[in-house]
């Protein structure tokens, strides 16, 4: 195959859209927000709907690019567990990676199941929102109506590619921290004692597919929607931050990559399955490679908090373009930073919850004064994230060796000033800043799949292009 490749990163608040050739050079773009819903109880959930829409309006934009495309390669945030009906449609909203109605849920399976066989097997222990298996059994308890509907759950990508194809499928790397796959096997399996104990259906669950194994061609119906003038091959595609990974060459054990969007993931490349209660593992897009996952659900989207409630007086532009990086400057240049820095306020850094507690875990600041500035908590917040991170990355360098070089990612990353910060309190690193990675991500995927169609040697994706 020798055509364009239309490469869709669906994040949590900001759809890219790519075209890119066969060789990897973008020759289009574009980019759509979309405002998941959040609440006063923790719930954070979006309606698939809006996915959808934002991929039909940045596609008729590209329309005039969309000619040579021959394949659709999916980057997604995950889980965003969506309950499916038969016909395709979505029975609820979309829940995401930071939603906190499944905790009770979370708790009760890790009892049944056990934490130990957990941590074996899947690699994972449930959480509320990132782990899906809670999310599938709250809708069991909550919403009996959309359980009893409910053909089949999938995540973000199972849904769109559905949408494009009319078939329903899963990658290892999205399904790797739902409790439900076997993530140390990674043999495109579920796991049946999580399934017997949780009382879920083998049958209502979607295939399981390598990521960039196809899954069909869009339908004409949707071709139609979509403006695409002929039928290209949908992959499955893949977690964002996996992909991420794979387009900073993150494939050897010990590299190191950070995306910092709205959420800040820190990420180790491993050889071989490691667990532990305090972080994520997910399967990576490459074989025989996993990736450590550290999330901090609010990273970015501290920022915009900060700049919503402290800084209503600066425009966007003014915010991240003068103020922060102002304040970072005149901080790393004081000669007496480290002074300063003691005595700056506390920050817990849970401003969206924690995906690796129980309980739901809210953000604070402690040691303010009459003396606190604004510029004081926002160094703060900043300091508390970056930190946050770094702790993990140390925690994980005791088990596996860490490589210097890490690869960066997100729109935060680009700030300029923060770099420098996060060598202060994340780590000394020599971070390579890679743009719209997730987007060169998928690209990766749909090149990855043209290079088997020309010489098959992947026996799942062989037999996933003889049924398509």
């Amino acid at each position: 195959m020798s055509g364009d490749i239309l490469a869709l990163d669906v994040g949590t608040s900001v759809l890219k859209v790519g075209v890119f050739s066969p060789a990897l050079e973008q020759l289009a773009g574009t980019q759509r927000t979309y405002a998941p819903r959040v609440n006063d109880q923790g719930w954070a959930d979006i309606e698939p709907e809006a996915w959808w829409s934002a991929i039909r309006d940045a596609c008729a934009e590209l329309r005039s690019d969309l000619a040579r495309v021959e394949v659709v390669a999916p980057s997604v945030t995950t889980p965003g567990l969506t309950a499916i009906d038969a016909d395709g449609s979505a029975l609820a909203p979309a829940i995401l990676f930071f939603d906190g109605r499944s905790s009770e849920q979370a708790a009760r399976i890790r009892g049944m199941v056990g934490e130990d066989f957990f941590l074996r097997e899947t690699c994972n222990l449930p959480v509320s929102g990132g782990s899906s298996l809670a999310s599938i059994l709250w809708l069991r308890e909550q919403r009996p109506d959309v359980w009893a509907r409910a053909a089949l759950f999938g995540h973000c990508n199972t849904y769109l590619v559905g949408r494009l194809t009319g078939r329903w499928a899963i990658d290892p790397s999205t399904t790797s921290i739902t409790g439900l796959y076997n993530t140390a096997a990674n043999d495109l399996t579920w796991n049946s004692r999580v399934l017997h104990l949780s009382g879920i259906g083998m049958d209502r669950l979607p295939q399981l597919v390598p990521s960039h194994a196809p899954v069909g061609r869009v339908t004409e119906s949707a071709a139609a929607e979509l403006g695409l003038p002929r039928r290209p091959v949908v992959l499955c595609g893949g977690n964002d931050a996996v992909l991420a990974a794979l387009s900073g060459g993150v494939t050897e054990a010990g590299d190191v990559t950070i995306i910092s969007g709205t959420c800040d993931i820190a990420s180790v490349c491993i050889d071989h399955p490691i667990a532990a209660a305090d972080f994520n593992v997910r399967c990576h897009a490459v074989s025989d490679r996993w990736l450590t996952f550290f999330v901090l659900n609010a990273g970015g989207e501290a920022l915009a908090w900060f700049h919503q409630t402290l800084c209503p007086d600066l425009d966007e532009g003014t915010f991240y373009g003068d103020y922060v990086p102002g304040v970072v400057r005149r901080f790393l240049a004081d000669p007496a930073a480290d002074a300063r820095e003691a005595a700056l306020p506390g920050y817990v850094p849970y401003l969206a919850g924690s995906r690796y507690s129980l309980e739901r875990r809210t953000a604070s600041l402690d040691g303010l004064s009459v003396a606190t500035t604004r510029d004081d908590i926002l160094l703060s917040i900043i300091r508390g994230n970056f930190a946050y991170l770094g702790d993990n990355l140390r925690t994980v360098g005791q088990l596996v060796p860490l490589n210097h070089r890490a690869s960066i990612s997100g729109g935060a990353a680009a700030i300029p000033g923060l770099l420098a910060a996060r060598r202060r309190w994340t780590g000394d690193f020599d971070y390579v800043l890679r743009p719209q990675s997730s987007l060169l991500g998928a690209a990766m995927l749909g090149q990855l799949y043209q290079s088997e169609v020309a010489t098959p040697g992947d026996a799942a994706v062989r037999t996933s292009m003889e049924a398509v």
